[in-house]
């Protein structure tokens, strides 16, 4: 339109001379150069302005690196991520919302701030971006919890192993945190200290004209209700440190915690129901109605060879009826036991589960389950009737249908006589029944096989030789005796008729299923006479002076006689254990063996000594992972599949290390150690697959060239799950004299962050008052105006001095 207008009036335009005008364009062609520079600079002057006022609109700050770098400001900024696994918290807080934030400088990251991690990390990066538009030099250090406390706990004093990010100086657009925004909460429970430590050294250490430190947690009552230890890290600060606590949770909601999941301590053989216990734990306000308990049985057959890590988990999974829990109390736990049957032998897995809260990682546990073949234990009798053998044989292969999965090995008394460790290499248990001596060789042997795992039970009758029991067994580098035996003591009548022979002593699970029916349960069993213990040896024991006494202060009483001498002991050697009855079973001293009473004992014993060969059922998710080969059975070829809930899986091929024996009676093995603690330290980029928890599983090579495949249960260590808040103002005032100052992550305003308001908009808005006050000189420099005094226009200027 304004084209068209043009074009029109240049139509209506007539050329008409004009004497007057000559003199006009006489002077407008002297005075032109001079007019049009006016112009010039009216119109660059307004450009000026509208160019000030679209960066003023837009927020730009360019120029503060620039600004900085000339001043020399140098403003060092550390930031404390707390990534224990309560981090993982997805309560929302009274508001309800959960929201998903979007960085605006790249599509990829992607702030999930529905839990109290999210909300840090978001917190995070708004600081970054802040400082990244702010005038002067930043620095940036950022150091995760989890990664602090395993380099701490790996030898490592550097803050640089630990920190994700060391002294980096924040340049435009804030990206220098994009791989700390690909974190999640870590597995770990671990505190502050290590981290606040690190960080402390790091301050410190760092020259800068001004520092600051950020602590972005949770929060919560267990660690910051009485923080001391954490304020002794904080004190270390130097004084020109600020402190700015950054509190990324939301009022917590009910939550409920699977804390333990065993299978029970018993002989675990292919084809015989195992019990699994589980602990549910409540850390709500509020009980807990009708909870949902699911259980999934991972069979690992021998024909399975091969990992396949397109799935979640390579075994067969067998899903078992859902067990439903009627109530936990507020802050109590309940343990709900149910049995699982395998027919195959191997290793399998269990994994139980509850509904999602506000801590899932805490709502899911496993643990593996190794079964193995029926297993031979040693049984020797060396009384003239055999009564006590007997007793026992019959106890643990009742025959018929009834499988215990022991195979009783009865051998007489001078099977003993050249006993070595490979003699008892392949019992699972030992029981000496009535034996009356036993020769050094067998008793070095006997301790070496216990410390490994085995388990020994001794019944001392009446026909033992004291002081050979002392020397070979009692021996400080053998300690298979619970102390000193003394004299044979008979037991005095029982006047008071309703007062049991036998007594329960410390709680054992030796005799806890008895415990339900009370003493009464041993009614019926006599006690005549039972070797006694020496009292000075027992009070050397609870004085603790060396290792050997510590060993024995670990002494439990199982049972007692009625005047309060033990009748039944046990104590552990090593991995293993040893149970001791301070009588024979030939009846000459008890009748206990024929008692009901007895078989249960048997039973438990027998579950209790099997129990320290066995391998374990979980790890925890931070120790080191540990893998032992024997060279004559598998080669040094050795893949793991990390667990992971959202497949595919990532296998990684593992290095080996053969360690020679060292004795003759180990065997050459490859081992697999690795620390996760050593990989922070190294920087390796896959600690966080070996930190997951769930069920890993290993791919083994026979030397034939089949596979194996083994399951392996990591589970995260229990604390984390009460979420109760720590009132800020009591943190204040505890670490008081520091001066603190707590901000919520999601409202970061001008006096919580640390830079301030940008200089460079005070100058742009001084500049845009000069340039405005320019234009406006030169706009009336270059109009027309009508002179002082005068009512006719004044022209002089435009016509150099002609009318």
């Amino acid at each position: 339109m304004p084209l068209l207008v043009h074009l029109i009036n240049m139509l209506r335009h007539r050329r008409q001379r004009w004497a007057a005008m000559d003199f006009l364009l006489a002077s407008y062609r002297k005075q032109k150069k001079w007019i049009r520079l006016r112009q010039l600079l009216l119109l660059l002057s307004r450009l000026a302005v509208a160019a000030v006022l679209i960066a003023l609109l837009c927020g730009w700050t360019g120029g503060g690196q620039m600004l900085g770098s000339i001043g020399g400001i140098t403003t060092h900024h550390v930031v404390v991520l707390d990534d224990s696994y309560s981090m993982g918290d997805k309560s929302i807080g009274p508001s309800g919302r959960r929201t998903l934030s979007t960085n605006a400088d790249s599509a990829d990251s992607r702030v999930n701030t529905t839990t109290a991690y999210g909300r840090s990390l978001q917190a995070l990066q708004d600081l970054t971006r802040r400082l990244a538009a702010s005038d002067g030099n930043h620095q940036l250090t950022v150091m995760r919890a989890s990664r602090a406390a395993m380099a701490t706990r790996g030898g490592s004093e550097s803050g640089d192993a630990a920190a994700d990010l060391a002294s980096q100086t924040i340049m435009s657009g804030g990206r220098l945190v994009n791989r700390v925004m690909a974190t999640t909460a870590s597995p770990i429970r671990t505190d502050l200290v290590p981290a606040l430590d690190l960080a402390t050294e790091l301050v410190n250490s760092t020259p800068a004209d001004a520092k600051f430190l950020y602590i972005a947690s949770d929060f919560r009552e267990r660690d910051w209700g009485n923080p001391e230890r954490l304020a002794e890290s904080l004190r270390k600060l130097s004084s020109d440190v600020t402190i700015r606590m950054i509190d990324c949770a939301a009022q917590p909601a009910d939550n409920l915690a699977i804390t333990d999941l065993s299978p029970a301590q018993d002989v675990w053989v292919a084809g015989v129901p195992v019990v699994v216990t589980a602990t549910i734990r409540n850390y709500g306000k509020s009980t807990a109605q009708d909870v949902p308990l699911t259980t999934r049985v991972i069979r690992y057959s021998s024909d399975r060879q091969t990992l396949d890590p397109t799935l979640a988990l390579t075994g067969e999974i067998e899903t078992q009826p859902t067990q439903v829990i009627e109530s936990i109390p507020a802050g109590g736990e309940v343990t709900q036991s149910f049995q699982v049957f395998v027919p195959e032998e191997g290793t399998h897995a269990i994994e139980v589960s509850l509904p999602e809260d506000a801590l899932p990682i805490d709502n899911i546990r496993s643990c593996t389950l190794p079964l193995s073949n029926a297993e031979k234990v040693l049984v020797i009798d060396g009384s003239t009737t055999d009564r006590g053998g007997y007793h026992i044989a019959s106890v643990l292969n009742p025959g018929s249908q009834v499988q215990i999965g022991a195979i009783p090995d009865r051998q007489p008394p001078s099977f003993l006589r050249s006993a070595t460790l490979e003699t008892f290499a392949p019992y699972r248990a030992v029981y000496l029944v009535d034996i009356p001596e036993i020769g050094e060789n067998a008793a070095d042997a006997l301790a070496e096989y216990v410390k490994r795992g085995g388990g020994l039970a001794l019944f001392i009758g009446a026909g033992a030789n004291v002081a050979n029991y002392n020397q070979t067994l009692h021996n400080p580098k053998r300690n298979l005796l619970p102390g000193l035996l003394a004299q044979a003591k008979a037991l005095q009548p029982n006047v008071d008729t309703n007062t049991a022979d036998l007594q329960f002593g410390d709680p054992s699970s030796l005799v806890a299923p008895l415990r339900v029916a009370g003493e009464a349960a041993f009614a019926l069993v006599n006690i005549a006479r039972s070797w006694t213990l020496e009292k000075e040896d027992l009070a050397t024991n609870a004085a603790g002076d060396d290792e050997t006494a510590n060993e024995r202060s670990r002494v439990r009483n199982v049972l007692l006689r009625r005047d309060g001498e033990p009748f039944v002991t046990k104590h552990d050697v090593g991995r293993g254990s040893v149970v001791t009855v301070l009588s024979g079973l030939d009846g000459r001293w008890t009748n206990w063996s024929g008692d009901p009473t007895f078989v249960v004992f048997m039973l438990q014993t027998n579950a209790l000594l099997w129990s320290g060969a066995a391998p374990d059922t979980q790890r925890f998710v931070d120790s080191r992972l540990v893998k032992r080969l024997p060279v004559e059975q598998y080669i040094n070829q050795v893949t793991y599949l990390p667990a992971n809930n959202e497949p595919p899986r990532i296998p990684q091929e593992l290095a080996t290390t053969l360690v020679e024996p060292e004795s003759s009676a180990d065997e050459p093995v490859y081992v697999i150690d690795i620390s996760p603690d050593e990989m922070v330290i190294d920087g390796a980029d896959n600690v966080a697959e070996i930190l997951y928890p769930g069920i890993s599983e290993w791919l083994l090579t026979r030397t034939d060239g089949s596979g194996q495949v083994l399951p392996l249960a990591s589970v995260i260590r229990v604390g984390e799950g009460e979420l109760e808040r720590a009132d800020p103002a009591a943190i204040q005032q505890q670490l008081l004299p520091l001066q603190i100052t707590f901000m919520k992550s999601s409202a970061w305003s001008d006096d919580n962050q640390a830079t301030g308001s940008s200089t460079l908009t005070l100058l742009l808005l001084a500049l845009l008052g000069l340039i405005l006050a320019a234009e406006q000189m030169l706009a009336y420099w270059a109009s027309y105006h009508a002179s002082p005094g005068s009512t006719e226009p004044h022209v002089r200027a435009t016509l150099g001095g002609s009318r």
